[in-house]
């Protein structure tokens, strides 16, 4: 028999896929958008039509038009704003490892995490983020991230990554998530949205 290393393969986050195309676990692409004009948000929206789907995943290689080395990368479940979403983190910089916690915050975040103008030029952050059971109406939505960048070119800030993981304390199924960076997002980000089966 062939080696589990090449009848199967680790994807982020502990979801693992068969190596055919459309198996059960494997990823599919649905959307993709690549930002241009500096818009302040990008929402991915109609995501009921993807009840077919376990889970959603995020893969985004960003960089804000906002300065400084290092800026914010921040979600909204279905354009929600309130207080409605609970977070903690765990980040490191080659030197130091910080952790946090937040009971009630209005969006689900990863705070100087991804390159600003003040980084050296073509320096994208990258991330990937899972949505999970998004469609469920009888729990609350988790969410779970992994993002980071390097600040070179802004010396007052260093190389940088984060877990994150919380929740979206509602049962409402998500049928949208807006993303947005401090300020704008600069030209060429890439946003891309996969399902898992």
């Amino acid at each position: 028999l062939p080696s589990w290393r090449s009848r199967m393969s680790l994807i982020p986050f502990g979801f693992w896929a068969a190596s055919g195309g459309g198996a059960a676990g494997a990823f599919d692409l649905l959307e993709t958008t690549t930002t241009s004009g500096s818009p302040s948000f990008i929402t991915f929206s109609g995501l009921g039509s993807y009840s077919g789907y376990k889970h959603l995943q995020l893969r985004i290689t960003a960089r804000s038009d906002f300065g400084g080395g290092l800026n914010q990368l921040a979600f909204r479940i279905n354009d929600v704003a309130t207080s409605s979403y609970a977070q903690h983190s765990l980040e490191g910089d080659g030197t130091s490892v910080t952790s946090a916690a937040f009971a009630s915050r209005s969006n689900m975040s990863a705070p100087d995490s991804i390159a600003g103008s003040g980084a050296s030029a073509n320096i994208f952050g990258a991330a990937v983020v899972d949505i999970l059971d998004f469609s469920s109406t009888n729990k609350n939505t988790t969410i779970r991230g992994l993002v980071g960048t390097a600040a070179t070119g802004d010396i007052s800030e260093p190389n940088k990554i984060m877990l994150f993981s919380g929740m979206y304390n509602s049962t409402d199924a998500v049928t949208s998530i807006r993303c947005t960076v401090t300020d704008t997002w600069a030209d060429n980000s890439r946003l891309s949205l996969y399902g898992v089966k």
